[in-house]
């Protein structure tokens, strides 16, 4: 029986540059997930409350949404590892400065550019690995949005741990984490950039930008991650306040949601190289709008909880790293396009959790979970339509 492998040459140039990879997603993973834990520690550090400190999620998301789409463009232009150099730096010095910003509005101007530098870090990441496995790419995105999983698993854990070490001394609980940050930056420095040989081997390239795709897409990849980030903001809240279960049933339920998802992109990683991008993105919304139909059926069932929370996490496990593996299929994966997929993603984890939060606040429950019922069927929706306008588009062509 054949084994499953990532790589049939573990010491090729490929296998060493998906390794540095994995460790600078693993920075991502980080970035992306620290604010959560420290948000107690910098509210009381710059003297305001804890509601006050939403604005810094505001700060950083924006920097991030300015940072893919910035990079997207400048990684057409620039060898794309020296650029991932200069952001990780970015991403180093400002988190260093974090825990010694004394004033609200430094804080949120520090993590801004914070947010910035993941935001282009985390596309150059993603669009390195298309442009080096191409239309393989697929298990290999999975296998780097898992390892994005187990660096935001581990974040509250070495936040506390240093914590309790150092007497609750902020500073090192922050600046432990940058230097987790470091041997990613030194593999960027030790490797050569590679090169979009897609855009290099197209002898025109405004036959492969179709705009209704990369628009379509943009849509797609908004409603895959509005959902993901949405559901799993908003269950621990819905479970709790609705009277279903106490908090630390909630708490438990949450904690399946993240554990279908990691599981879902473990299990995707060997299913991706046998099956094509587009039928897993058609399988998953479907299972995804499945879900939320049982839970719309059975709104206030403690077991639905359970199976909806699991549900969705598997659902929207792969949903975004196999739409960028999908869009390889269809369109020439450069930088600026890699950045306008990124826009939707941006805007998806602002806008649909924010949509969540205000029909959870004036109509109840069961009105969020409508909105989600709504964002998953306009995805599926989005994906059925996908595919109909490739096909015609090769009937043109």
């Amino acid at each position: 029986m054949k084994k499953f492998a990532l790589f049939s040459n573990p010491g090729s140039l490929n296998a060493r540059r998906f390794l540095i990879y994995a460790v600078v997603y693993i920075s991502v993973g980080i970035g992306l997930s620290m604010l959560g834990p420290l948000l107690p520690f910098l509210a009381d550090q710059v003297s305001i409350s804890l509601g006050q400190m939403g604005f810094a999620f505001t700060a950083q998301n924006l920097g991030y949404l300015i940072g893919s789409l910035s990079g997207g463009w400048l990684f057409d232009r620039v060898r794309t590892h020296r650029l991932m150099t200069l952001f990780l730096l970015v991403m180093i010095l400002t988190g260093f400065l974090i825990p010694l910003m004394p004033w609200f509005s430094a804080l949120l101007i520090v993590l801004f550019f914070f947010g910035l530098g993941v935001g282009a870090v985390d596309v150059g990441t993603n669009l390195n690995m298309v442009w080096i496995f191409q239309s393989g790419v697929g298990s290999y995105l999975n296998a780097l949005h898992f390892i994005f999983g187990v660096g935001a698993f581990f974040t509250p854990l070495i936040i506390t741990t240093v914590l309790g070490w150092t007497g609750g001394n902020l500073s090192w609980a922050i600046w432990a984490l940058m230097l987790l940050f470091i041997p990613g930056l030194l593999g960027l420095v030790s490797s050569p950039s590679p090169e979009n040989l897609a855009a290099a081997n197209t002898a025109s390239p405004e036959k492969v930008h179709h705009v209704g795709i990369i628009l379509l897409l943009i849509l797609a990849i908004f409603f895959a991650v509005g959902v993901q980030i949405g559901f799993s903001g908003w269950i621990f809240s819905y479970v709790s306040e609705s009277g279903i279960a106490d908090i630390a049933t909630a708490s438990q339920i949450t904690a399946l949601f993240w554990a279908s998802l990691s599981l879902g992109r473990l299990i995707a990683i060997p299913i991706s190289k046998k099956v094509a991008p587009g039928t897993i993105v058609l399988f998953n919304f479907s299972l995804l709008t499945l879900v939320v139909i049982l839970l719309l059926i059975w709104p206030t069932r403690p077991v639905m909880m359970w199976i909806g929370s699991a549900g969705v996490g598997l659902a929207t496990s792969v949903l975004f790293p196999t739409l960028l593996s999908y869009a390889k299929t269809l369109v020439n994966m450069t930088g600026r396009v890699t950045g306008l997929l990124y826009l939707g993603s941006s805007l998806g984890m602002m806008v649909l959790p924010l949509s969540l939060g205000q029909a959870f606040d004036r109509f109840g429950g069961f009105a969020m979970i409508l909105v989600v019922f709504g964002a998953s069927l306009m995805g599926l929706g989005i994906i059925i339509l996908l595919r109909f306008q490739r096909a015609s588009i090769k009937t043109a062509e």
